[in-house]
Formats: C-alpha cells, sequence, structure tokens
C-alpha cells in the first residue's frame, strides 16, 4: 500500500521533496522484473479525466490514476544547468533538483517505437514546474534507441488517423493538443521568488547526448536506460525567443510549423542526471506530470 504524499508537502525545500519522492517512493517500489509494455489504451484515454491532466498541481496522481498512453517508462533524477546567456526566466535559470520520466506511447510491436519524455523541475514551497515533449506523434518507426532524436514541446499534427483520434480526444480540454505552453516555468524561480518580467522560450528542443548510443533493433529501452549514471549529460536545451520570430500576421499558435524556425532556437542549458534510471510502480503509475494548456483552453 503506497501512502499519499504527507499534508505538508507541498511547503517542503525542493531537496527535502525530491529525496521523499526517490527514497520513499520510488525505490522501494522498483520493479524486480520489467512489466511488458502495454499497448495504447484507446478507451482508457477517452475515459480519463483529461482536466485533471492540466489543472492538477500535485507531484502526486490521484490514486486510482491509470496511464492510457505511456504507461511504463524509467525516471531519473535530474539537474538543469542553464547557459550564462539565457534570457529566460524563472526555472530556465537553473534547476538543482528535478525528475525526467522516458517513456514510449505503448508497445512498440504495436504501432511502432514512439518515444516521450517528461520533466519535473521541483521548488522550495511552491508545486513544481512540469512539462513533456515528444519526438513526433507518429515516433520513429522501427528505430529503437530513445535517444536517436531531438524531442520538443511542440509537434506537428500527424495526418494520419491514430495520432488525428487522439489529438480529437484532447480537443476537449486544449484547443491546441500537439502543444504545450512552457510560461508556468518562467514565472518562479528554485527558491520560490516570483518573477518581475518573466519571459520564457515559445518552443524548446531537447537533444540526445550524441555519445548516449544504443541498438536500433527491437529491445526493451528500459535497459538502455538502467546502464546510465549520475553525472551524465542526456540533453543539450535549446529555446525559441519570442521576441526573434517575425510573425508577420500568422497567428501565434501557427508559427513554429513554418519551415525554418528550429534553425532560429539557441543553446539555452543542459540536463545531466543526478542518480541513475529506475523503473518502478510508483514512477509508472503515481508520479504526476502537469501538461500546461497552449492558451487559455
Amino acid at each position: 500500500m503506497i501512502t499519499p504524499l504527507p499534508t505538508d508537502y507541498e511547503a517542503w525545500t525542493a531537496q527535502k521533496k525530491q529525496d521523499f519522492i526517490w527514497n520513499e517512493k520510488i525505490l522501494p517500489t522498483q520493479y524486480q522484473q520489467l512489466p511488458p509494455l502495454s499497448k495504447i489504451d484507446i478507451v482508457g484515454l477517452f475515459l480519463t479525466p483529461l482536466r485533471t491532466k492540466m489543472d492538477r498541481l500535485s507531484d502526486e496522481s490521484p490514486n486510482p490514476w491509470k496511464k492510457a498512453i505511456h504507461a511504463h517508462g524509467s525516471v531519473a533524477k535530474i539537474k538543469f544547468i542553464p547557459t550564462s546567456s539565457t534570457p529566460f526566466t524563472g526555472l530556465f535559470k537553473g534547476v538543482d533538483c528535478g525528475f525526467l520520466r522516458l517513456s514510449v506511447t505503448g508497445d512498440p510491436s504495436d504501432r511502432g517505437f514512439a518515444p516521450g519524455l517528461a520533466v519535473k523541475f521541483l521548488i522550495d514551497g511552491h508545486p513544481s514546474g512540469n512539462f513533456s515533449a515528444l519526438v513526433s506523434l507518429t515516433g520513429q518507426g522501427k528505430n529503437h534507441n530513445i535517444f536517436a532524436n531531438e524531442f520538443s514541446n511542440i509537434v506537428p499534427v500527424a495526418n494520419e488517423f491514430g495520432p488525428k483520434f487522439i489529438n480529437w480526444i484532447f480537443t476537449r480540454v486544449t484547443r491546441y493538443p500537439t502543444k504545450l505552453y512552457l510560461e508556468d516555468m518562467a514565472k518562479i524561480d528554485q527558491k520560490g521568488e516570483s518573477q518581475t518580467n518573466p519571459y520564457y522560450p515559445y518552443q524548446i528542443f531537447l537533444v540526445p547526448n550524441p555519445n548516449l548510443k544504443f541498438s536500433e533493433n527491437p529491445h526493451d529501452f528500459r535497459e538502455d536506460l538502467a546502464s546510465i549514471s549520475s553525472g551524465i549529460s542526456l540533453f543539450s536545451v535549446y529555446g525559441i525567443d519570442p521576441e526573434k520570430l517575425e510573425t508577420d500576421s500568422q497567428k501565434i499558435s501557427d508559427i513554429v510549423d513554418r519551415p525554418g524556425y528550429r534553425q532560429k532556437a539557441t543553446l539555452i542549458g543542459h540536463i545531466t542526471t543526478s542518480s541513475a534510471f529506475v523503473s518502478s510502480l510508483y514512477g509508472d503509475n503515481l508520479l504526476f506530470f502537469r501538461h500546461q494548456r497552449f492558451g487559455n483552453r
């Protein structure tokens, strides 16, 4: 029986939160044998209370909670080390305590290998900052190397039935299902200090460390992640500065779909591990990552 987070949890320091979740929740529920990867549960996704995914501020899911997609993955403790030149505020200025979860949408033998990640930056005395990123809505086909491609918080709409149907499900709670805002992460720093003039990237790209190379052949990606130790650079993070975009009369919701904007992204920091990766019952079922809507709905 996994007990809920303590009632005063949000008032803790980021370090205390990270230590508690890691030592009292994730490590005690580490799998002795990896569970098989599940297929995407389309019916379950349709029935999921998606507003909870967008609005819940806790680091823990409501119980019971079942992931219809990205059901199985691995979690590591991380740090975000910013570049000295980053123009962005709040958590983009650096984070010492966080979690990163890498997963796939479902069993690769069913719909191909489709990686995703979720990041949680912990904050002293406040709810955490969260964002998620994908390679694409359709994944990377038969390539099972989870570090083969870069990830982004915004991906183009795919003209295929499966992704289009999942998009339609998410339109019940957001106008832009393939885009996630980063605004909240710029409003507060890791010490809980509010930022006077918050400034955030419109889009970020997480570029894998080229030294992290794994087999493209079918295998369990969680075994690859288990071989990564503490102190390893996982991703270089690039951000698009909104002031450098020539939007003309185009809607802000569409601009990054225009070819060439990826080249406008500049290096803003690196994500490094501060632990090994662990696959666990808690990490798969109860560690919660909020999705911030793009826009007001």
